[in-house]
């Protein structure tokens, strides 16, 4: 299955070589060159396969065809968030010092390995090398025995792998940045966070540094947004200042200020560096498998800063996105006629924004309407969240009775989410259509939290594998060049000038076929648009 095991240290600061160990699974080992490694045509085993790509690629070489992080599979067979105690569990040397013959060896070697400690001479650090790769290899065998007995050897297999490969290449070649475009964006995010700094400084009376999501809870009872509480989970209080910020100044504000903020860190980063961006993709960025993009953060930077991407020479972008992903899941898991229905005949967020505020206007709100009531929060906690603070009983009743009176036309949806809570319950997991389990952490009821995730997971990690699935269907038919940065649930693609108009419409193609072999019930749309405001 593994055609080999790679350990190694890298040279992240160009004092020492870098170093390669390779591992057979007949049990020979060498030491390899950069080049052999990057040759290797066979499922190549590792840790740390970031730290690897950047590695060869400061030798001038591309990653192996094929790498397989340790990871992510530690990721995929914990099936449990870092706030639960997943952290533990995805640390890859943890898990691998149980199988080093000398614990200290082990320890040794993860501090060398993470620059922490020295690298030792000959013929010592050839040792620790054999040590690790052989480590390595019991390792590996007991990960993939954990995801086989657990059925998800084959997603790690045929989905974790090849989309692995893909962006261990992207990180490789990296992204083309324009800088006199970053240059004007940083002025202008400057300039955006400085308004919004003043805005919530004149309604807080004091100065909003060092504020966010998981601590301006207690400045909130003095503000329009004291309807918010008593919400205190960072995430969770930044939907619900989404899910407000039409009628809160504050919430408004203060959305506007952490975004820029967040947005400028991202724009520095960018500056500091040469042509191009090497960013991290995490493959099992999350606990429903989402990718997640890191250093810079470039999935978070909102539409008007994302124009310091550009494409390579002779290239054109090509932003492709599922239109209504989650509700299109949702119906298709849910077996719901009526909903599948409503979902293939048009705009579902519409539909709830034309039942509860009489206009399609308001589909942005609407849209966190749905998921929010769809995931478990209340009809009350939604009323005060998207009428305005000072709306009267009857107003905040009108907008739980047409949210209800939505959701009522399709029984399957309250059937699923009672579904998932009874399974979460007596299997003590959900997942999706291929694996990809999230687990609990607690015996007993379940908690406000599970069964909120209950519904979330199996339409979440679904998303996150037709995605996916998309992508290696788009890397097969265009290239890996071709993909450049996933967007949640959206693609960043290039296509080169001649043939560009029928390359976006295979791959849009390529993105409907790979949704409807999943959800064979629904009819998804994919759309082409801008990726960002200037562009």
């Amino acid at each position: 299955m593994i055609d080999g095991y790679l350990s190694y240290l890298p040279d992240p600061f160009a004092v020492r070589a870098s170093l390669f160990y390779l591992r057979l699974p007949d049990g020979s080992a060498k030491r390899v060159s950069g080049r052999e490694v990057s040759d290797f045509s066979g499922l190549l085993a590792t840790y740390d396969l970031a730290a690897l790509v950047d590695d060869l690629r400061r030798l001038g070489y591309a990653p192996p065809s094929r790498p397989l992080d340790l990871g992510d599979a530690l990721r995929l067979a914990a099936g449990i968030p870092r706030d639960e105690g997943g952290d533990r569990q995805w640390d890859v040397w943890r898990y691998l010092s149980r199988y080093f013959a000398d614990r200290q060896g082990g320890a040794k070697f993860a501090g060398i390995a993470q620059s922490r400690c020295p690298r030792p001479g000959e013929p010592e650090i050839t040792e620790l090398l054999d040590a690790a790769a052989k480590a390595l290899h019991e390792g590996w065998d007991g990960i993939l025995l954990r995801l086989k007995e657990a059925g998800e050897l084959s997603r790690l297999l045929e989905v974790e792998a090849p989309v692995q490969s893909i962006f261990a290449n992207r990180q490789s070649v990296g992204i083309a940045v324009d800088h006199d475009v970053v240059d004007r964006l940083l002025k202008e995010v400057a300039d955006e966070k400085y308004e919004a700094y003043h805005s919530v400084a004149a309604a807080l009376n004091s100065s909003p540094s060092g504020l966010n999501f998981w601590n301006v809870s207690q400045h909130l009872e003095r503000t329009d947004a004291s309807h918010l509480l008593p919400t205190t989970e960072g995430g969770l209080l930044r939907e619900a200042f989404k899910m407000a910020a039409p009628n809160s100044g504050f919430a408004r504000d203060f959305l506007q200020f952490a975004d820029a903020s967040r947005d400028e860190t991202i724009l520095r980063r960018a500056s500091g560096v040469g042509n191009r961006l090497h960013p991290i993709f995490n493959v099992m960025g999350t606990v429903s498998g989402r990718i997640l993009v890191a250093d810079p953060f470039l999935q978070q930077l909102r539409r008007g800063y994302r124009s310091l991407i550009a494409p390579d020479p002779n290239k054109r972008l090509a932003y492709l996105d599922y239109a209504q992903f989650e509700p299109g899941i949702m119906a298709s898991l849910a077996h719901d006629s009526g909903f599948v229905a409503a979902y293939n005949r048009g705009d579902v967020y519409e539909a709830l924004s034309e039942r509860v505020f009489g206009t399609v206007e308001d589909r942005p709100l609407a849209k966190r309407i749905f998921l929010a009531f769809s995931y478990g929060m209340t009809l009350e906690r939604i009323a005060t969240l998207a009428v305005a603070p000072n709306a009267t009983e009857a107003e905040r009743g009108a907008c739980k009775e047409a949210v209800q009176g939505f959701f009522d036309a399709y029984p399957g949806l309250a059937k699923f989410r009672a579904d998932m809570e009874a399974q979460l319950s007596a299997k003590g997991y959900v997942s999706s259509a291929f694996g990809n389990r999230r687990k609990r952490a607690n015996a007993g009821p379940l908690n406000r939290k599970e069964r909120r995730w209950a519904v979330n997971q199996p339409i979440q990690a679904t998303a996150s594998l037709v995605f996916k699935e998309a992508l290696i269907d788009l890397a097969r038919q265009f290239g890996a060049q071709s993909i450049l940065l996933p967007m949640h649930d959206a693609v960043l693609m290039q296509f080169d000038l001649a043939g560009y108009d029928d390359a976006v419409t295979a791959a849009q193609t390529a993105m409907v076929e790979a949704f409807q072999r999943r959800c064979p019930t629904v009819i998804p749309r994919v759309v082409v648009g801008p990726f960002s405001i200037h562009q």
